[in-house]
């Protein structure tokens, strides 16, 4: 609980970007078996307020964010509903959603708010539910949910919901490029089932890098099944991935989830730089973010 109204609870909710992508399978029940490594974006994070309400129901404002409805088919919405029936508890909540993480950009920010919205409302009901019972509910919300339940990177197998604590030594320095239009995560696993790829390279050499704070070995080991598909269908992303690999200040650059976000590991002082460069070649309205 916050400083704020005795009956108001706020949470951030972090972007993340998957430093490692690779998927291994489609399940009978439409979900893909992955392996993944998710970090995440303190610093890049929507808000999420809880007021709990006088009448009964639930509500959603999102002050017009655009391609963010305020239905029922908000993840918000449907993290609240399945909250609600799992705890038998009766919704009388207000939700408040301040998007500052770009949609369907590849950098989980519909499910970050979902997670979000699971342990504010925990939160709200004295722990109702046991943190096996909401991650559960996570899974069931979409694979990259349960992730954000954590605080920390973590390797992902299964449909995300299996998650291993990732150790790390220091930060990496990133930026983010968005060419400003959306990539649904639908068609990304479509295109994904059409579009050869080379196999996937082991993901323990990351593991290692990572371990020992070796920006350049993380750089080096990265891989994202999806550039593939997303490349060939949108040649500007391939344009960006081009001028960010080569720039000398970037050890390395893949894409972020399905895409159309991309991300750049960067020599430490040198991501604005590149930021600007990147607009002053692509324009400006090349979304960025370091």
């Amino acid at each position: 609980m916050t400083d704020r109204a005795p009956h108001s609870f706020f949470r951030p909710a972090p972007a993340k970007v998957n430093l490692y992508l690779e998927v291994t399978g489609r399940r009978p029940d439409g979900y893909h078996d992955l392996v993944t490594l998710f970090w995440p974006l303190p610093g890049l994070a929507d808000g999420l307020c809880l007021e709990l309400a006088a009448q009964p129901g639930c509500e959603l404002r999102t002050g017009g964010a655009a391609g963010v409805p305020e239905s029922a088919d908000n993840l918000v919405c449907r993290a609240a509903a399945a909250y609600a029936a799992a705890a038998g508890v009766a919704p009388c909540w207000r939700f408040t959603l301040t998007k500052r993480i770009p949609v369907a950009a590849g950098l989980g920010g519909g499910s970050s708010d979902a997670a979000a919205a699971l342990r504010l409302l925990n939160a709200a009901h004295d722990g109702a539910l046991a943190p096996d019972a909401l991650a559960r509910l996570a899974a069931g919300l979409g694979a990259d949910v349960p992730f954000f339940l954590q605080d920390r990177p973590c390797l992902a197998a299964g449909i995300g919901e299996r998650l291993s604590p990732v150790p790390a030594a220091g930060e990496l320095p990133l930026l983010l490029l968005n060419p400003g239009f959306p990539l649904p995560t639908a068609w990304a696993y479509g295109a994904l089932a059409r579009t050869p790829r080379p196999p996937a390279p082991p993901v323990e050499p990351l593991l290692e890098a990572l371990a020992r704070g070796d920006a350049a070995g993380v750089a080096a080991a990265g891989y994202n099944a999806f550039e593939h598909p997303a490349t060939r269908k949108f040649p500007l992303l391939a344009l960006l991935l081009g001028f960010l690999r080569a720039r000398p200040e970037v050890l390395g650059a893949q894409v972020s989830g399905s895409g159309p976000t991309l991300f750049a590991i960067c020599r430490p002082g040198t991501p604005a730089a590149v930021a600007a460069a990147a607009r002053a070649v692509f324009g400006a309205g090349i979304w960025s973010w370091c």
